[in-house]
C-alpha cells in the first residue's frame, strides 16, 4: 500500500527535512517515497540534461530501453558522474521521428553527446533515481560532432596528415585492389558490380571489416595494415553503403587518419554520404561519394590509360607509315638516280665490248698462228731436252753398273778372296770374332772349305794350342 505521508507544502526544504528528522522512524518505502515527493517538488518540470550515453546499444532493441548519461573530465576522459535514463515505448517513436526529420539524420548509440529533455523521477520499489527521457535536442548532438570533427580537423592539417596519402602515386593500372568493407554488404555489391560491368581484369582482394561502432576504427586499421602486406595490390579502397552522421562518426576518427596517412599504398575512400565529407575521406589519396562512384573512379583510370595507349598506338602507327612513305620516296629518287647514272656506262660497256669482239675476230688466226709455231718450238726443244737427258741418265747407269760389277762379291773371289763364316754363319771380319777349336766355312769361287781354327794370331796376342 502507498505511504500517505506528506509534508507541509509552503515550508521551506530545510524546516521540511527538520519535521521528518524530529518524527518517528521510517520504514523504506516511507522514505522512498518521501525522496520520490522531494524530487518531485523540487523538479516538477522536465529539464535539459547533456552528456554521453553509455549501455545504449546493448538495450536498443528492448521495448523500454534503460542507459546511462555519463560525464566526462575534458581533460583525462574519465567519467565523473552518471545518471540513469529511460526511454519508454511510447516515447522512443517519437524520439526517432524527431531525429529522422531533423538536418543530417542521424540515430542514438553509445559514445555520443546528446541533450536530453528528462523528467526527474524516483522509482521507489527499488530505490532508485532515473531520468525518463521525454525529448531530445538533435541540434546539440550534431553540434558537438562537429565541434570534435573540426577540432580533430585542424590537429591532422597541422600535422600534414592529410595531404600524406596524396603524395603517393597512384599506378598507372589500378587493376589489383584491397577492400575494406562489409562481406556481402550493399557497397560491396554496388562496387564489385561497376567494376565488372567495366569488361577489365580487376582483382579485388577483399577484407570483411567493421564499417560502424566503437570498435570499427581499430577493424578498419587492422585491415589497412594487412591488405598492404599483399605485394599485388596497388590501391586500397574504404567503402560503404551511407548512414547518418552518427553512424558515419567511426570514420571521423584519428586512428584511421593516421593509418591512411602511413599507407604504403594509395587509399580511396567512398564512405557514401551525400552531403558531408568525413575525414576518412579527407585523409585519403581520392575520395568518392559512393561506392559506386569510386569504383568508376577506377574503371576510368583504366580507361584513360587504355586510351592513351590506343593514341599513342595512333602516333606510332601514322609515324612508321610517314617514315615509311619518307623512304619509299627516297628509294625510288635513288632507283632513278642509279638507272639514269648506270645507263650511259652500260652503254659504253657495250660499245667497249663490241670493239674487243671485233678486235678478237680480226686478230684470233694470226694470234692462233703465232701460238702454233711457238708450240712447234717448245715441242722441239722438249724432245732435243728428252733425248739429251735419256742419254744421261743411260751413261749414268753403264757407270752404276760397272761399279756394281766390280764390288760383286763373285767378282772378288774370282781375284783370289774367299769369305769366312762361323757355324752359326756368322762372316768373320775380325779376329775378334774367332775361338780356338771352332769350326769355320770358307766359301770361294768354285765351293766352300771345312776347317778348325788351331791358332788366333793377332794384334791382341796369340792363343796355343
Amino acid at each position: 500500500m502507498k505511504n500517505s505521508f506528506s509534508y507541509p507544502r509552503n515550508l521551506p526544504l530545510n524546516e521540511k527535512t527538520s519535521t521528518v528528522i524530529n518524527g518517528e522512524s521510517f520504514s523504506v518505502s516511507e522514505l522512498n517515497h518521501f525522496v520520490k515527493d522531494v524530487l518531485t517538488a523540487a523538479f516538477p518540470q522536465p529539464v535539459w540534461i547533456c552528456g554521453e550515453i553509455q549501455q545504449y546499444d546493448r538495450n536498443k532493441n528492448k521495448k523500454h530501453v534503460f542507459f546511462e548519461l555519463v560525464e566526462k573530465d575534458p581533460n583525462s576522459n574519465e567519467i565523473i558522474a552518471r545518471i540513469n535514463l529511460v526511454i519508454f515505448a511510447n516515447r522512443k517513436i517519437a524520439i526517432d521521428q524527431i531525429l529522422t526529420r531533423s538536418e543530417n539524420a542521424f540515430t542514438i548509440k553509445d559514445d555520443i553527446e546528446v541533450k536530453f529533455l528528462c523528467s526527474v523521477d524516483f522509482y521507489p520499489p527499488h530505490g532508485a533515481l532515473r531520468c525518463i527521457v521525454e525529448n531530445i535536442d538533435p541540434t546539440y548532438t550534431l553540434g558537438k560532432i562537429a565541434q570534435e570533427r573540426q577540432r580533430l580537423i585542424t590537429t591532422l592539417k597541422e600535422r600534414g596528415v592529410l595531404n600524406k596519402n596524396k603524395q603517393l602515386p597512384l599506378p598507372l593500372v589500378p587493376l589489383n585492389i584491397g577492400l575494406i568493407t562489409a562481406d556481402d554488404s550493399a557497397a560491396y555489391n554496388d562496387f564489385t558490380s561497376e567494376l565488372r560491368k567495366s569488361g577489365y581484369s580487376f582483382t579485388v582482394y577483399l577484407r570483411p571489416t567493421l564499417m560502424q561502432g566503437k570498435n570499427a576504427p581499430q577493424d578498419v586499421c587492422q585491415a589497412l595494415q594487412e591488405l598492404q602486406g599483399i605485394d599485388k595490390v596497388g590501391v586500397i579502397v574504404i567503402t560503404r553503403g551511407g548512414g547518418s552522421i552518427a553512424e558515419l562518426s567511426c570514420f571521423d576518427n584519428a586512428l584511421i587518419a593516421e593509418a591512411v596517412a602511413a599507407s604504403l599504398v594509395p587509399v580511396l575512400s567512398g564512405i557514401g554520404h551525400e552531403i558531408n565529407t568525413t575525414i576518412t575521406d579527407m585523409t585519403a589519396h581520392t575520395y568518392a561519394k559512393t561506392p559506386t562512384a569510386i569504383a568508376n573512379y577506377l574503371v576510368i583510370q583504366v580507361q584513360q590509360f587504355v586510351q592513351k595507349l590506343a593514341e599513342q598506338q595512333g602516333r606510332v602507327l601514322q609515324g612508321t607509315e610517314t617514315t615509311l612513305s619518307d623512304y619509299k620516296r627516297h628509294l625510288n629518287d635513288l632507283a632513278l638516280c642509279l638507272q639514269q647514272d648506270t645507263m650511259p656506262f652500260f652503254k659504253d660497256q657495250e660499245a667497249c665490248l663490241i670493239r674487243l669482239e671485233e678486235t678478237l675476230r680480226h686478230r684470233a688466226p694470226g694470234l692462233l698462228s703465232d701460238q702454233k709455231n711457238l708450240l712447234t718450238i717448245q715441242r722441239g726443244r722438249i724432245k732435243h731436252g728428252l733425248r739429251t737427258l735419256i742419254t744421261q741418265q743411260r751413261n749414268q747407269l753403264t757407270a752404276y753398273k760397272k761399279i756394281i760389277e766390280i764390288a760383286r762379291p763373285l767378282n772378288t773371289m774370282k781375284r783370289g778372296f774367299s769369305i769366312t763364316r762361323t757355324q752359326s754363319g756368322r762372316v768373320i771380319k775380325s779376329i775378334r770374332q774367332a775361338r780356338s777349336q771352332e769350326q769355320i766355312t770358307t766359301q770361294i769361287i768354285d765351293g766352300s772349305l771345312v776347317s778348325c781354327i788351331k791358332t788366333v794370331e793377332g794384334k791382341i796376342g796369340r792363343d796355343k794350342i
